[in-house]
C-alpha cells in the first residue's frame, strides 16, 4: 500500500488530491501512512463499511476534482497516470469512463497468475451494443464525478468485500454506457499489479468473479430491460460456457466450469436482490 501512495504522489500532473480509503480493523494503514510524513495531498479517511463499492463512494465524497482516478493497493502507477487520465477526458468530452491497462508486476509464472488488462491499442464503447465488450479492471480506472453523481455512486454491493465480491469496474462502465455516455479503453498508460495469486487460488478468484458478474447482469432483467440480455448472455456463453465445452472438445479434462455454477448463482441471487431502477443499483435487501 505504501508504494501505491509514493507512486501515485510522485506523479507529475499540477495539481490533484489523494484519498486512502481504509476498511482495516486495525491501524497497520494508519501508521504506514503517518511514517511517510505530511503532505497535504494526502488525505487519510478510515470507514466502517465494508466493501470495495462503499469504499469509492466514500473516497469520492472527499474529493473535490472533476475527474476521479482509482487503482488498488497492490499496485503502483507511472508519473505521467493523472495527467494521461486527464488527457483522454479533455480529447474525449463524451467520455465518462476511462480503463488503462493493468500490467503483471514481477511474479513466479510456474506457481500462478496476476490478473491483468492489456490491450494494444485504444478502443472507443459508445452504444448499448459495445456493453457486453466492457473488459477493464478497476485497478486502472478513471471516472467523471459529474457522471457517477448522476447514476448514484458506485454500485455498494458489487466488489471486494461485497455481497456480490465483483464486477464493480465493468458495472459503473455500462451505466454509464445505457446513459448515453462512452466509455474508452486507453492503451498508453498502464499501472503495475502485484496481486499474485497462486494456481490453488484460481478457481476461488474465479468463483467470485462470475459470482458478481452474474449478479451485475441480472440487473437488467430486474429493471425491465430485457432489450439488453444479450449482454449477460454474451459473457455466459463465451467466458463460462464455452471454455470446458472447448477442453471437452480438444479431449483435455473441462476447466472453469466453477465459472457456470457460479454466475448462475450470482444471476439468482441478484434477481432475488432489490434493484432502484432509476440508478440500477442494488438497494441492500430481498426482493
Amino acid at each position: 500500500m505504501v508504494d501505491t501512495v509514493l507512486s501515485i504522489l510522485a506523479n507529475s500532473h499540477p495539481n490533484f488530491e489523494l484519498v486512502v480509503v481504509d476498511q482495516s480493523k486495525d491501524d497497520e494503514t494508519f501508521k504506514a501512512l503517518e511514517s511517510l510524513g505530511p503532505d497535504l495531498r494526502l488525505k487519510y479517511l478510515r470507514s466502517k463499511t465494508i466493501g470495495k463499492g462503499d469504499a469509492l463512494n466514500a473516497g469520492l465524497q472527499e474529493t473535490m476534482g472533476s475527474i476521479i482516478a482509482l487503482t488498488d493497493d497492490d499496485c503502483t502507477v507511472p508519473p505521467n497516470w493523472l495527467e494521461e487520465f486527464a488527457s483522454v477526458f479533455i480529447t474525449y468530452p463524451k467520455v465518462a469512463v476511462a480503463f488503462c491497462c493493468v500490467e503483471a508486476g514481477e511474479y513466479d509464472r510456474a506457481a500462478g497468475f496476476v490478473p491483468d488488462f492489456v490491450r494494444t491499442g485504444d478502443r472507443m464503447l459508445t452504444s448499448m451494443q459495445d456493453a457486453r465488450h466492457v473488459r477493464g479492471l478497476g485497478a486502472g480506472i478513471a471516472v467523471r464525478r459529474d457522471m457517477t453523481e448522476e447514476l448514484g455512486g458506485f454500485d455498494p454491493m458489487l466488489g471486494p468485500g461485497s455481497k456480490f465480491h465483483d464486477c464493480d469496474d465493468r458495472d459503473i462502465a455500462i451505466r454509464a454506457l445505457l446513459s448515453g455516455h462512452h466509455v474508452f479503453e486507453t492503451s498508453t498508460i498502464s499501472v503495475k499489479h502485484f496481486g499474485f495469486r497462486s494456481w490453488q487460488q484460481g478457481p476461488q478468484l474465479a468463483r467470485r468473479n462470475f459470482l458478481g458478474i452474474g449478479a451485475a447482469y441480472s440487473k437488467f432483467l430486474k429493471c425491465g430491460r430485457i432489450e439488453l440480455m444479450y449482454i449477460p448472455a454474451h459473457e455466459f456463453l463465451i467466458y463460462a460456457l464455452w471454455p470446458p465445452i472447448k477442453d471437452m472438445l480438444c479431449l483435455r479434462q473441462p476447466r472453469g466450469i466453477v465459472r457456470i455454477t457460479a454466475f448462475v448463482e450470482g444471476f439468482i441471487a441478484g434477481l432475488r436482490t432489490r434493484v432502484d431502477r432509476a440508478t440500477m443499483k442494488f438497494t441492500g435487501d430481498s426482493a
